[in-house]
């Protein structure tokens, strides 16, 4: 049996708590074989939300996030992703933990954070064993959205299929994974973690992040930049 848990639109420490729980419930039902994570039709997920980042940010934050994107990355079962609409900032972080993604054909994928002056630090972590560095940089530096056509060529996703196959590709995707015995993920997952340190990737990106968000200035920039998409009816001011 899968499992679909809908991934928020933004994260703040309330909803990243609920989705926390959520995936452990998951990992500790033994009647769930394979976790889904699914979106919203317009974006699968923004990322960390700027607004809390910009009022109300506590530090515990990226700590809470980087132990979520730990928690899903070593789950103890096959996790799939459907993807739907834009994946920003940290949305591609989280979703570059997930084991086998299946984008939408009209899906697209950015990394918006150094239109603020801030390096995109955890979600670059989280690439590193998806992608090739010279696409990272590119992500990274123009903030310029990819299509999922391009996303596929890189290595960001596993397939692409049409608004009309993407359920039936997921259903057949997780029961293929469904299959796979216990032993066989844990074992995986702990020769692969030998290739590179995840853990040790991830807490130095959420460092730098902490160490980033102190800075009043940085803040300030973030706040400007809420201020401009606003300006433009950003699709970000209406969720």
């Amino acid at each position: 049996m899968h499992e679909f848990i809908t991934v928020p639109i933004k994260f703040n420490p309330d909803l990243l708590r609920q989705f926390a729980t959520s995936f452990g419930e998951a990992l500790n039902n033994q009647q769930v074989d394979v976790i889904v994570l699914t979106g919203r039709d317009n974006y699968f997920c923004m990322g960390m939300d700027l607004d809390y980042i910009a009022t109300d940010y506590d530090p515990c934050f990226v700590a809470q996030f980087c132990n979520t994107l730990k928690m899903m990355k070593s789950s103890s079962k096959p996790v799939l992703a459907k993807v739907e609409g834009g994946v920003i900032a940290g949305g591609l972080a989280l979703l570059s933990t997930v084991d086998f993604i299946i984008a939408d054909e009209t899906a697209s994928f950015c990394l918006p954070e150094s239109a603020f002056g801030l390096t995109p630090a955890i979600a670059i972590a989280c690439l590193l064993e998806r992608i090739k560095p010279h696409h990272i940089k590119y992500l990274a530096w123009t903030s310029v959205a990819i299509s999922a056509k391009q996303a596929l060529e890189w290595g960001v996703v596993d397939k692409v299929s049409s608004e009309a196959s993407l359920d039936q590709d997921i259903l057949l995707m997780s029961h293929l994974f469904s299959r796979t015995p216990a032993n066989v993920i844990r074992e995986s997952r702990q020769l692969l973690s030998k290739y590179s340190s995840f853990e040790d990737v991830i807490n130095q990106g959420g460092q730098l992040l902490q160490d980033k968000l102190k800075d009043i200035q940085m803040i300030e920039k973030i706040s400007g930049y809420l201020e401009n998409i606003r300006l433009f009816n950003d699709e970000y001011a209406r969720d």
